[in-house]
This record gives structure tokens, sequence and C-alpha cells, in this order.
């Protein structure tokens, strides 16, 4: 039997969902592949920054996935003690401090078992073929066409998909990456985790505050709460001493629970227990061919920082624009070029930081870690992010991967700076117009009549908000010509993933010219195309 489809996604987890619904909200079918049953039962990841709530803003679900939260970034404590019980509790500030100078919403908790099936259902809900109990059998690939084999794991039956491209999302432990010969570098495999999760009595509460994580020194560990009387306690195990995962039976992990709470006699019944490595590495390239490496397929990164989760959703959210463009025809092949000379770089300078932040408190013996750069904030790196090459018309170059958030000036590869905008009474940000097509913002209407006739005769799917008095979006109050780096007659092009392509710092002569000169260089198409199947 053999399927065609315009984009196959190989792994059914964070980064492969977000990647579907991505595609499926642009109106490209696509189908998920994945080996395990159903969606996640542990707590991989749990901090969700404001730049990747703005991503699931932008489909639909901010408010589904703060009804369903699962702690508190921003309103529970970090703190340090010996176990739960140590009259000595020493508190830090909030894993997120407000984002609103940055951004139209603020950071979010919602663990990975809880969110998941959040995006599954989305993509589902969009159109998406989401295939658990299904494996990754095979790959061959040439100019026009990938060909995958799956195969059902219940009735063993084969299947042959036939995609325009394919996403490797398999994660850490996933083998397309390999097979498409592609390395990877770094440090390697730092230190060797389990996480143990319980239900429990213990209150989510020490010292009569709320808690996010203590790190509990007595056993060089962090216990988590979570909703529900469900705990999650994280520590370190050494095989080179003999320790191995599979001594973490019922009777120890309930020892290790009493010595976290620093007293005997407290519940905990064992729900899972796993093993994992904290590990640094960064793929050689992101792309082989009609193959893509999103996530932890692409990149691994220790948690310290919580960039790495957050770096897989930016992943699929910088590919699954130009993926879709390319499936329609509105694009040039070459547009998907841009997808690892984009990401790759951002990605070594954010394991960089991450790192970084692991060395003021891990002891390197081994001197495995490279020297530790300087330590920017973690909103620059959140929101910060800079390309100097890709899908956009670059300035001068700063050779810097992060650019400080308080001073984002919509400068091409850069993000576009949120702003209050108001429209018929009603307020919104910048962010809130971006998503689907390039959006050009403007502050002369004859901007916008040169990108209506490139929409309506150029097949380009281009949208134009002029802002002003007599626009369309009063931004009187916000300055967004300054924001953006251009004069009162100027214009900003913004991609689908709200990172800025061009600026043109003044009124044109010819503005129709200026604007095709700008998408070609990108490698946008303007004129008849046809698209792919989908």
């Amino acid at each position: 039997m053999s399927t065609r489809i315009p984009i196959v996604i190989v792994g059914g987890g964070l980064n492969g969902l977000t990647a579907a619904a991505l595609l499926a909200h642009q109106g490209i079918g696509c189908m998920v592949v994945e080996r395990h049953a159903d969606t996640s039962i542990q707590y991989k990841f749990a901090g969700i920054s404001p730049r990747s709530m703005e991503i699931f803003r932008g489909l639909g679900l901010e408010t589904e996935i703060r009804a369903k939260r699962t702690g508190d970034q921003q309103g529970g404590g970090i703190a340090r003690a010996r176990n739960l019980a140590d009259p000595d509790i020493r508190w830090g500030g909030p894993a997120w401090p407000d984002a609103s100078p940055y951004s139209p919403t603020q950071p979010a908790t919602c663990d990975q078992h809880v969110l998941e099936p959040i995006l599954r259902h989305c993509a589902e809900r969009l159109g998406a073929d989401i295939r658990f109990g299904t494996e990754f059998s095979s790959l061959e690939q040439d100019a026009a066409v990938v060909r995958a084999v799956i195969r059902d794991r219940e009735t063993g039956e084969e299947e042959t998909v036939v995609a325009d491209y394919l996403i490797a999302a398999d994660g850490a432990n996933g083998t397309l990456r390999e097979s498409l010969g592609i390395g990877r570098n770094g440090p390697g495999v730092l230190q060797h985790w389990m996480n143990i999760i319980f239900d429990t009595d213990l209150s989510p509460e020490i010292g009569g505050r709320p808690l996010t994580s203590c790190f509990v020194s007595d056993l060089n560990a962090t216990v988590t709460p979570r909703p529900g009387g469900r705990w999650l306690l994280a520590l370190q195990y050494f095989p080179a001493r003999g320790e191995r995962p599979e001594d973490f039976d019922r009777d120890r992990c309930r020892d290790l629970v009493e010595q976290a709470a620093g007293r005997s006699g407290v519940k905990a019944e064992l729900v899972d227990a796993r093993s994992w490595e904290m590990a640094a590495f960064v793929a050689d390239r992101f792309r082989a061919g009609r193959c893509f490496l999103i996530g932890d397929a692409a990149h691994l990164m220790p948690p310290t920082g919580a960039f790495g989760g957050n770096s897989g959703i930016h992943d699929a959210h910088n590919l699954a624009w130009k993926l879709a463009m390319v499936v329609r025809g509105e694009a040039d092949p070459s547009l998907l070029d841009s997808y690892d000379a984009e990401r790759r770089p951002v990605i070594a300078a954010t394991l960089a930081q991450a790192l970084a932040r692991l060395q003021q408190w891990f002891k390197d013996p081994a001197g495995r870690l490279p020297p530790a750069v300087a330590i920017v904030d973690d909103y620059d790196v959140v929101f910060g992010q800079r390309y100097d090459s890709g899908a956009l018309v670059p300035e001068a170059a700063r050779n810097r991967p992060f650019e400080p958030v308080a001073e984002l000036a919509g400068v091409p590869g850069s993000r576009a700076p949120h702003l209050i905008l108001e429209r018929e009474g009603k307020k919104l940000s910048t962010l809130d117009l971006f998503g689907s097509d390039f959006v050009l913002l403007a502050g002369d209407a004859r901007w916008r009549a040169a990108a209506d006739r490139l929409r309506e005769d150029g097949g380009v799917p281009l949208s134009c908000h002029v802002l002003g008095s007599s626009g369309d979006l009063d931004a009187s109050g916000g300055g967004w010509s300054r924001a953006y780096g251009v004069g009162d007659g100027g214009a900003v092009l913004v991609r689908p993933d709200g990172f800025v392509a061009w600026r043109a710092p003044g009124a044109e002569t010819d503005f129709e010219g200026r604007l095709v000169q700008a998408l070609d260089e990108i490698g946008v198409r303007v004129g008849h195309h046809d698209g792919a199947c989908q």
C-alpha cells in the first residue's frame, strides 16, 4: 500500500507534533509517524518560554494551555535546601520574569504529558494524519521525493509513504540522523540522570511559599511538585561507580523520596522511573537532501536555562512556513537552504549559553566542557536570536547570535519587536499580525497598493498594514517607525515566523519594484506558480 502526502514527520513528541500543527495551520498535508502507542507520560519538558507561547498563541492554543497549566513559572519560587524539611531555605527568583515589556504573552508551565495531547488534537483538527503505534522502517530519497516505509506495530502491516519532504523529529535516541549520514559534535554525554515520578501527600509549599522547584543538596537532586499530588524527583547516578538504572526499584525510590522530604513516613507511590542522559551535541548539518532535523534529533543541550525543548519548538516554527511555501510553489526550493543557515549557528550559541549556566555549579574534572562564554540574559536568548544570513536581505552583519531584547529595532534577521496597536477600538500586538503570510508594515498607503498588486497579480502570500492615523492600525502611542528603525514613509517586511526579512528606511519612487527585488532575494516567487501535491 502506498500513500502520497507533502510532508512526513518521523517522531510524535513535542517537536514533531508542533511541526504537524504548524504545517496543518498552513494548510499543508502531513503525516506523523510515532512508534509509541500514545503521547509521553514523562515530565521531560515543562517550562514554555514566552517566545514559544507566542508560537502557540498563533495556533490559537494559549487559552487551552493556560487552562491546563501544571505549575507557575512566575508565581512560585525556586528554592535550595538540604531537604524539604530544612528550616534554612534559600529562595531564588521566579523561573521566568515578567515578559510584558517584550511580548503579548507570558511564559507557562505545562508538562509535556499535558502539552503533547493539546498539540496532537490541534494538528488533527487542522487535518494532520497522526499515526501512533506506527514504526518507521526505512527511507529512500531522490531528487523528486522521499519514500518512507512504515509499519503498524499491532498488525505488522507495512505502508510506503511518498512525500515531498521528511522531518526527522525522532529525538535523541532516534536513528534517522545517522542513517542520513549526518554526524554531530560537542562535549557529549555529561551526566546520567533518573526521573522518578511519584504520588505523594507532600505540600507544594515550603515555608509558606508556593514552590516551583527545590534543589535538595542531601541528594544533589531536584524535586518539583505537579498538580494532583504528583511530584518529580530528578537525580544523578554514576555508571562509573557501578550504578545502573535497574537499581532504582520501588523500595529504593521510596527511600530517595523520604530523603528528599527530610522525614520518614511520607506517601510515595511510584508512577514511573526512567533514565536519561544530560548531553551536549549539535548535528553537523540540519539537512540532508529532502530531509530536515529538528529538536533533539538536531541538537541536545543540558536543561540549564530551559532552552532545549523551546529551541525545538523554534526549529519547527522556522521550518514549517518555508516548507509550506515551497510545497505550494510560492517559493523556490532554495529557500529551504536557509533553515540550516539560520538555525544551526543560533543553536550552537544557545548550547554555549546552557553550558555556561551548567558550569556555574557543575565541576568538570575531565575537562570536557569548552571555556564558558559570557552569560547573557535569558530573555536575550529567548527573544533576541539573530540570523545574519538566510531568508532575509541582510544589513550590516553584527556577528553576534543574540541581540539585547530591549534593543530589538527591526533589523533583518531579528524577531519583529512587540508593540501595542489598536484596530477598531481593540488592542492587539504587532506579533498578532504574523503567522501565515508575509506581512508588510508601512507608513505610506502606496506600499499597500504595491503589496495588493503583488498578492492579486503575482500570487505572493503578502498582506500589508498601514500604521498611523490614516491607516488600518493606530500606532500613535507606540512609535512604530522608531521601534522598527524606519522613517514615517518606510516599510518593514516580516516573515510568517515573525522575523524581519527586509526593510526600506523611507518612501520610494518604485514601491512595487523594491518589494519584488526583496522578495526575489529571499526566494519568494512573484508570478504564476503551480503548487505541489497536497
